[in-house]
């Protein structure tokens, strides 16, 4: 019986089962041809052995080549290595900025920890306060009960009486001794929240406040300087005054680690040294070029003072460059180049000027707001009165200044103005001006000069104050106060009237060395 021929095949799709089954019918359509030597082999087997072939081939064909698929390997290894570096970094920023955030978060939390010690303590002060105002209002309706006139529940009132809230403390004007000098250090506060904030305290708590500040400063030189007092001056200023000298130059030699946790914009004060030097010709110095007149003073007058510093150059009064010849303040951060200058005068392109000690506190001060004096308007909280007619308004908006039947002064309410020098109240402050420049014996270095109000506070941080001087910073007394003065077209801030308002009495002045 003859065998019979294998049939035809479907071929797989896959590569591999389409080889195998293609290998399978070649083996038996061999084997049927070895048993069927003498049989021809039909075109029909033929043709599906040399289909099932080319199938097989095109595939073979069609697969990728074994060096594209290594090179396809390679680039993509290099490209995941690439994305795995890439994706590292990206983790390393996130995570330095997670811990940065978490620095903040942990420093706010800190600070409001701190915030909410001062609230606690703000509030335990109001709730005093709150007692101290029922004490006060249950002694006066007892006071009326029992037939007594009662007084006006005024702070005034009260502070005459001497039971003044324990959570106000006193503010005072600034006129420290000499030994207190020594150790006292002063801090500018310009933002009114601080001011506001430091005068709910009372003495107690505003010394724990400043304590406190130093402490956390973190600098291992002052970390453990507890001060001695504090005190609020009328101006919102700190007054700090230290057990010891060493203390106080630690504390302003370390200012920038402690000043701002004090409260914002808080800034310690550094001491200038001023000197009044008369007669320089206006047309000579340009006051707006600072660098240049420092350079020129210094470079001229080295012989005397090689090693001086100048933090301030510029004219007494406003109206100084108007005038042909002027004042004006220098100002040194050492008191032995200030003497140096007030013993040797002053060398300005070629001519030697006479210069005396200037000293702020012989001024005459009249608050341009209320017209009292002793303060200036920033710093006071009185109702404005008009320095023409005395009413509630200010100055500038006085609608009777043409009347001069209406004046009336502020202070002493008499038909004068308030800046009048016939008015009593002026008179009695020129004498007390002239009373301190009579019984001013000078000061060393170590006592602060007070900034000028009209140019910023420059803060030279130095390693050590300057060292001893034998010499005084001497005063020479030889002002003349209480000069008619011109009533100004708008009031006027401070009055610049003191130990600066007339020209000593000098040498002629030398002439231009050839």
């Amino acid at each position: 019986m003859a065998t019979s021929w294998p049939q035809e095949a479907a071929w797989p799709t896959d590569l591999r089962e389409h080889a195998a089954y293609l290998g399978k019918y070649l083996r038996d359509a061999l084997l049927s041809i070895e048993r069927e030597k003498d049989r021809p082999v039909p075109p029909e087997l033929a043709k599906i052995m040399i289909m099932g072939s080319l199938s097989l081939l095109v595939k073979l064909q069609n697969m990728p080549d074994f060096r594209t698929v290594h090179d396809a390997l390679n680039l993509a290894r290099t490209e995941a290595t690439a994305s795995a570096a890439s994706t590292t970094e990206s983790l390393n920023r996130i995570d330095a900025g997670l811990k940065q955030i978490t620095g903040v978060i942990q420093q706010t939390m800190r600070d409001n920890t701190d915030a909410a010690r001062d609230a606690k303590i703000a509030a335990k002060e109001a709730a005093e306060a709150s007692k101290t105002a029922v004490g006060m209002v249950r002694e006066l309706r007892s006071a009326g009960q029992n037939g007594q006139v009662a007084m006006p529940s005024t702070y005034a009132a009260i502070a005459a009486r001497g039971i003044l809230p324990s959570s106000i403390h006193n503010m005072q004007s600034h006129r420290a001794t000499p030994a207190q000098a020594l150790r006292e250090i002063i801090v500018n506060i310009r933002n009114p929240l601080t001011v506001a904030n430091i005068r709910a305290m009372n003495p107690r708590n505003l010394k724990a406040h400043v304590d406190r500040a130093i402490e956390q400063s973190g600098n291992e030189h002052i970390k453990h300087i507890r001060v001695a007092s504090t005190n609020q001056l009328k101006s919102g200023d700190l007054s700090i005054k230290t057990a010891t000298t060493e203390d106080m130059e630690a504390l302003r030699q370390f200012a920038e680690d402690w000043e701002h946790r004090l409260g914002t914009n808080a800034a310690v004060r550094i001491p200038t040294y001023g000197i009044l030097a008369h007669g320089i010709r206006t047309s000579s110095i340009n006051m707006n070029d600072f660098e240049y007149n420092r350079d020129e003073i210094l470079q001229e007058n080295k012989p005397f003072i090689p090693n001086a510093s100048i933090k301030y150059i510029g004219w007494l009064t406003r109206t100084s460059p108007t005038k042909s010849a002027s004042s004006a303040i220098i100002e040194f951060t050492r008191p032995e180049d200030a003497n140096k200058i007030i013993d040797e005068g002053l060398i300005w392109q070629g001519e030697v000027f006479q210069c005396e000690r200037y000293d702020r506190q012989c001024r005459l001060k009249q608050c341009y707001q209320c017209h009292k004096y002793g303060h200036i308007g920033t710093q006071c909280k009185a109702t404005i009165k008009c320095g023409c007619c005395a009413q509630d308004h200010a100055t500038r908006e006085c609608p009777n200044k043409a009347n001069k039947d209406m004046r009336k002064c502020a202070t002493c309410h008499g038909d004068h103005e308030a800046w009048s020098n016939h008015c009593p109240d002026r008179k009695e402050e020129m004498n007390r001006i002239k009373a301190d420049i009579s019984q001013d014996q000078g000061f060393t270095r170590s006592q602060q000069a007070q900034p000028l109000d009209g140019h910023p506070n420059h803060r030279p941080r130095e390693s050590a104050l300057p060292p001893e001087t034998d010499r005084l910073w001497t005063h020479r007394d030889n002002q003349r106060l209480g000069g008619a003065s011109r009533r100004p077209r708008e009031p006027r801030r401070e009055s610049t009237l003191g130990t600066s308002r007339q020209r000593v009495k000098t040498k002629k002045t030398q002439s231009r060395s050839t």
